[in-house]
């Protein structure tokens, strides 16, 4: 039984978890904030994006760059492929305008709850709290990860760490280190979704109104 540690807790590390425990392994997940999937539970507006309904050659179309280098991952793993698997789980889900699959109960708590009992049921073990600092290396192999608590002797490592878009999250950026220390090469990172920050304090008056077809100048 291979024993497999995923650094980070949010929606990739969950999934990576979820999978590696059903398949037989082993598996310690580990996350620094006080819980993991803490950007999931805020996702669309509380209720949780989960994916679209569209075709697979408009998810393609709508990626910003090389956006054919997903057709792959796509094949092995489809938005559909998604559902049924969240399906099974227990989560019902409902498509709204535009595509848009949220989960019936209008609540991404609800998403973030069903992870958390897969984990549960496949007994992975949940570390919170816990910053990785090292992924060692012996003889061009994996072989443990070091923690600012433990270490853990481990046959494969998954970094999950997201990227660097909502610190307040955990979404720091360490998963760029951690690979670059490993020999990995990072290229530079920019922005895709943010928020634009003005002197008017009359915006705040319709936080989480969305528009459609929309300018600012």
């Amino acid at each position: 039984m291979k024993q497999i540690v995923i650094v980070g807790g949010g929606a990739a590390g969950l999934m990576a978890a979820a999978i590696a425990g059903r398949e037989g392994a082993r598996v310690i997940l580990i996350e620094k904030m006080n819980m993991v999937g803490k950007k999931m539970g805020i996702t669309g507006k509380g209720r949780c994006n989960i994916t679209n309904s569209a075709d697979m050659s408009e998810f393609i179309h709508n990626t910003p760059g090389n956006g054919k280098f997903l057709y792959g991952v796509y094949e092995r793993f489809s938005n559909t492929d998604l559902l049924n698997l969240l399906h099974s789980w227990g989560l019902k889900t409902k498509v709204e305008r535009g595509g848009r699959v949220f989960p019936e109960s209008d609540s991404a708590l609800e998403v973030r709850n069903t992870f958390i009992k897969v984990l549960k049921k496949y007994g992975v073990q949940v570390h919170t709290n816990e910053s990785v600092q090292k992924i060692v290396v012996q003889n061009d192999k994996v072989t443990g990860v070091v923690t600012d608590k433990e270490s853990y002797a481990c046959d494969a490592v998954i970094i999950a760490t997201g990227g660097k878009s909502y610190p307040l999250t955990g979404s720091t950026g360490d998963g760029y280190k951690l690979a670059s220390l490993l020999g990995h090469t990072i290229t530079d990172i920019r922005p895709s979704l943010v928020p634009i920050v003005i002197k008017e304090q009359w915006v705040k008056n319709i936080m989480g109104l969305s528009l459609r077809n929309v300018e600012v100048s």
